[in-house]
């Protein structure tokens, strides 16, 4: 047995209950609250993957729109008559008067100057013209020697290129800072005279065309790829790039060295990376922005404490129900409990309490039900004690000086013989028997054949006092008379058969006792043919009989058949008993049903009817 086993077994049953409850409760929630971490912690990871993956689209969007632009502009410099036109004259070596000059600077420069800062994306437009000859005109018309952009001057055959990343100090001083991060576009100034006339460089800021590229957050940074492999990132973060840089290039390209576009989770140097790999074919480079989901986890962190902290909080909201769900239920048990352990202590007085219409109420109707039959059991216990004892002082009381009677008739019924006087002696033999018959009491069953020689000696004796004749007839089958009935139960049928129904008539007459087997009960009629009983004599009767055990049966009429019902009941059970029938006029019938205790007999010589 375990250590929580032998705990559990120790703990009262409100604790147990609870805490059963609150594992059977507490796990599945607890697999539900770790599956909804991990959903949010792969959401998260999604939804960043999502955020980087937008952010990289939308620095692809301001770059197209970026490029968009600056060839827009470069062909509408590059269509410009005006334009071309005074740089042929400039190439020419012609004498530019310098009325045609300021004219030129009044209006076409002004008016492409107007078109650069009506674009607020526009950083600037310069023409760049090959001859010493020229003018210049800020803030359009320059030197050659004053591009940045030497590529295209290098390789002749490219008509146009980009530069990305460099520091516009054209006219640096001590009151200018300088621009930085500009990346331009270079186009060459096709002539058919002069085959080239200049370049034309319409110029950006990166930080409009890369947002991300230099303001390096803590949790994120990019760079920018060209095709030549230069990266450009925020030089103020090297220390963030320098650990990743080689790593995550390596990871970007392909088998083949070149860039695809990807949004995946990486793992480098020990840090949980999301890696965005955006092509920008327009710039011939590629966009690199990265995601540090542990700087992020701070964040996250702080969301999952705060859900433990709703898990925690629901955990102990959700015990402190359950324990009073368990007390509330628990504590009507104990009242409950706490009764029947005054009923073990002997009080049967105890009322149950009321614990509702559930299971536990249900049950606590049952025990106050099965106490109250307790209580009933007993009462009728008592009573049929009592009764007992009342009939065999009762019968006692009859007995007086039994002994002393019983001896004087047996001197009797021998000077009754030597007088040769044998009636005498053989009534004086009838009432000895009758007398020590009643003596051994009446707490025993006795047979229905010693209760039917009492009745043939009781008969003979009643006889000697009437001048009319009372015959006993019997019709008893064999199984029935070795039955056990309660003493005397049949005598009072007969002694008010005689007092009530046929003594008034003084005529002979019959007494009829019949036995009937009924499967596992038997039935001793006893009927007379007395002067019978009105309906409602015998519905008065009847409910005299019936009444419940009567300890304190006095005299009256029915009170021997009442003492018999009594006694019967007593012995066997309340489905038994007497049952009385009669005919004004006719007859009276006693029914006496009684269960069959054997079912075994040997044949014996009956007695004289």
């Amino acid at each position: 047995m375990t250590k929580i086993q032998k705990s559990l077994n120790h703990m009262k049953i409100t604790k147990k209950i609870s805490v059963t409850v609150f594992c059977f409760a507490f796990v599945p929630i607890l697999v539900l609250f770790l599956v909804i971490l991990g959903n949010i912690e792969s959401r998260d990871t999604k939804d960043k993957s999502f955020l980087v993956q937008s952010s990289a689209n939308q620095v692809y969007a301001n770059v197209q729109k970026s490029v968009e632009l600056c060839n827009m502009s470069t062909q509408v410099f590059l269509n410009n008559v005006g334009l071309t036109s005074f740089i042929e004259r400039v190439l020419s070596k012609e004498k530019i008067p310098v009325e045609d000059l300021m004219q030129y600077n009044r209006e076409d420069i002004v008016s492409m100057e107007r078109l650069v800062n009506s674009n607020p994306y526009l950083y600037a437009i310069h023409v760049y013209v090959d001859s010493e000859e020229l003018m210049e005109m800020m803030p359009i018309l320059y030197h050659t020697r004053r591009m940045k952009n030497q590529k295209i001057q290098q390789e002749e055959q490219l008509q146009s290129s980009w530069i990305f990343n460099y520091v516009d100090d054209m006219f640096r001083n001590a009151y200018v800072k300088p621009s930085e991060h500009i990346m331009s576009l270079t186009t060459k100034i096709p002539s058919y005279t002069y085959g080239n006339l200049g370049y034309v460089e319409v110029a950006v800021e990166m930080e409009n065309v890369f947002p991300n590229l230099f303001d390096t957050k803590q949790e994120s940074w990019a760079c920018f790829i060209d095709k030549e492999g230069h990266a450009y990132y925020d030089e103020n973060e090297q220390s963030r790039w320098v650990p990743y840089i080689d790593a995550v290039m390596d990871i970007a390209k392909t088998k083949d060295g070149e860039y695809k576009d990807k949004t995946q989770k990486i793992s480098l140097h020990g840090d949980n990376l999301i890696l965005c790999v955006k092509s920008i074919p327009e710039l011939g480079g590629t966009y690199i922005e990265v995601l540090s989901l542990d700087v992020l986890s701070g964040a996250f962190s702080k969301m999952i404490w705060h859900y433990i902290g709703i898990f925690l909080a629901i955990m102990a909201l959700l015990a402190l129900v359950i324990n009073y769900v368990v007390r509330t239920m628990v504590k009507r048990f104990y009242k409950i409990f706490q009764a029947l352990k005054e009923v073990q202590g002997g009080n049967l007085d105890v009322v149950m309490p009321n614990c509702g219409t559930d299971e536990l109420g249900e049950l606590s109707d049952q025990i106050g039900i099965m106490l109250d039959k307790i209580r009933q059991l007993m009462k009728d216990n008592l009573n049929r004690e009592i009764l007992a004892k009342n009939s065999e002082i009762r019968a006692l009381q009859n007995q007086i000086n039994a002994h002393f009677i019983y001896n004087v008739l047996e001197s009797v019924k021998m000077m009754a013989e030597i007088e040769e006087k044998y009636e005498i002696a053989d009534a004086v033999t009838s009432l000895g028997i009758l007398l020590r018959y009643s003596m051994k009491g009446l707490a025993k069953n006795v047979t229905l054949r010693q209760e039917i020689e009492y009745i043939q000696n009781y008969v003979a004796l009643m006889n000697l006092r009437f001048d009319y004749e009372i015959y006993l007839s019997l019709n008893i089958p064999d199984l029935l008379w070795e039955q056990e009935i309660p003493k005397m139960s049949l005598q009072p049928i007969i002694e008010n058969a005689i007092t009530h129904g046929i003594e008034d008539l003084a005529e002979d007459t019959n007494i009829y006792i019949k036995g009937i087997v009924e499967k596992d009960v038997f039935v001793i009629e006893v009927s007379d043919q007395g002067k019978g009983m009105t309906e409602e004599e015998v519905k008065q009767l009847r409910e005299r009989i019936q009444q419940d055990i009567d300890i304190n049966v006095g005299k009256g009429k029915g009170i021997g058949l009442k003492n018999v019902q009594d006694r019967i009941q007593i012995h066997f059970g309340k489905e038994y008993g007497i049952q009385v029938a009669s005919k004004l006029g006719c007859y009276t019938k006693v029914s006496v049903r009684i269960p069959i205790t054997k079912r075994s007999f040997e044949p014996i010589f009956e007695p004289v009817q």
